[in-house]
């Protein structure tokens, strides 16, 4: 059985720990994170968690009660967990929600665990009658393969869709870290193609695959953004739209906004695809990029 992520296992003692102390009462912390394998400071950190947990409401009234800090674990209030309770149709498919996103996460760690969750989603899914139906996430997927391979230091296999060129290549990377930005997901990792740091969204990675053992350039730059470029962009017109294109919300009341690119064809291809509503300011050398492929569309139109 391959060993499940940090997460899944403080997820597993969660569910575990509740039945546990309820017939465990005032055994010591000590003995507990014993128990459950953990240390004394790890145990408590999820006790503390879990007196966060209880009934829709989550008043004091609602929560489960741990006391901890005389070195001895008690638990009260968590009867009421033990009593069935009705849910509606909206929760039950908040649940399946839930249930299709860990099952995601637990794939290629603990199949067993993968059993329970689909026999679980089954039953559920007879609750709504198939009314609702969950697709595969894709980016949950490669999201828990990617973090694999950090933690491990394997190299990646990827092919991603360059939003710049329209095509999909394959490229050799060793994954640094997932970052979240302007609501999108990117792969931070150095690209053996380039022999660089890039970026990578994860909505337009294709497929992931362990390729071997990361072996890291000693030339990589330390920078955390190599070749970025700031550039000026004043909006006008529909500003919506075109904040929402470029997936910034930083327009200035003027309709000016600085963004960080990596490549001059990017800021090319934007202008060119939001004229009139869009200028480029600055770089001067940038400006005449954008105004050399306008002129070669416009070239074509006119032959």
């Amino acid at each position: 059985m391959a060993n499940q992520s940090a997460p899944m296992q403080e997820v597993a003692r969660l569910l575990d720990l509740v039945p546990f102390l309820s017939t465990h009462s005032h055994i010591s912390l000590k003995e507990l994170a014993h128990e459950f394998g953990i240390s004394e400071k790890a145990m408590a950190s999820e006790l503390t968690a879990l007196s966060m947990c209880g009934l829709p409401g989550y008043t004091p009234y609602e929560l489960i009660e741990i006391f901890f800090e005389s070195g001895f674990v008690t638990i009260n209030n968590h009867d009421a967990l033990d009593i069935p309770r009705a849910l509606t149709q909206l929760e039950v498919a908040s649940l399946l929600i839930g249930l299709e996103i860990l099952r995601d996460s637990a794939i290629g760690q603990d199949e067993g665990l993968i059993s329970k969750i689909d026999r679980l989603i089954s039953q559920m899914k007879s609750l709504l009658g198939g009314a609702i139906e969950v697709g595969d996430n894709p980016i949950t997927a490669f999201q828990t393969i990617i973090e694999g391979a950090i933690a491990a230091r394997k190299s990646l296999s990827i092919k991603y869709l360059s939003p710049v060129k329209d095509e999909a290549t394959t490229r050799i990377v060793d994954p640094l870290e997932i970052r979240s930005e302007r609501s999108h997901l990117y792969l931070v990792a150095y690209c053996h193609n380039a022999q660089s740091v890039r970026n990578f969204r994860l909505d337009r990675v294709q497929e992931v695959i362990e390729s071997g053992s990361a072996v890291i350039s000693e030339e990589v730059p330390n920078e955390e953004n190599p070749q970025l470029t700031s550039v000026m962009i004043k909006v006008s017109g529909d500003q919506r739209s075109v904040s929402e294109a470029l997936s910034t919300s930083e327009i200035s009341p003027d309709g000016t906004v600085e963004l960080n690119i990596f490549t001059p064809e990017w800021v090319s291809k934007a202008v060119i695809a939001h004229a009139p509503h869009l200028e480029l300011l600055s770089p001067q050398d940038a400006r005449g990029t954008v105004a050399s492929a306008a002129k070669n569309i416009l070239a074509l139109y006119s032959s």
